[in-house]
């Protein structure tokens, strides 16, 4: 059994080394009812004492092969996973390296900026802008 270094969780802090799971839908806004676009998977630990920069490890899954309405057309049509790895900073965001892909994504490079939207409680919201590159 790990301990961990003692500190409370705060609305945007948690103890080092704490472990939190994503998987969650990626939708086109902010707003949960907006258009579907895949769905988000992975691991971040806390990495820092003061509790605001994590280890991140996602993998995004991406399905637009049969669009919603509201999806915008140039992201119509694909199919695959992007990986993305890297320190998050729940007060500071920073781009992240893209490491490869599947599917419509396959050998991609780029970045991710993971934003904070709404960090206040245990439900956080992120916004995720990438910059993707793709093989010619």
């Amino acid at each position: 059994m790990a301990e961990h270094a003692p500190g409370p969780i705060t609305q945007t802090a948690a103890p080092y080394g704490s472990i939190f799971c994503v998987n969650d839908h990626m939708t086109v806004t902010e707003d949960p009812e907006s258009a579907l676009l895949g769905h988000v998977t992975g691991l971040s630990t806390t990495a820092s004492f003061d509790g605001v920069t994590y280890f991140c490890t996602f993998t995004v899954a991406i399905n637009t092969t049969k669009p919603q309405h509201g999806t915008p057309a140039h992201l119509s049509g694909l199919e695959g996973t992007i990986n993305i790895f890297g320190l998050v900073n729940v007060i500071t965001p920073k781009p992240h390296a893209i490491s490869g892909g599947t599917g419509s994504f396959l050998m991609a490079q780029g970045t991710a900026t993971i934003v904070p939207i709404d960090v206040r409680t245990f439900k956080q919201v992120y916004r995720l802008d990438l910059d993707v590159y793709l093989p010619a």
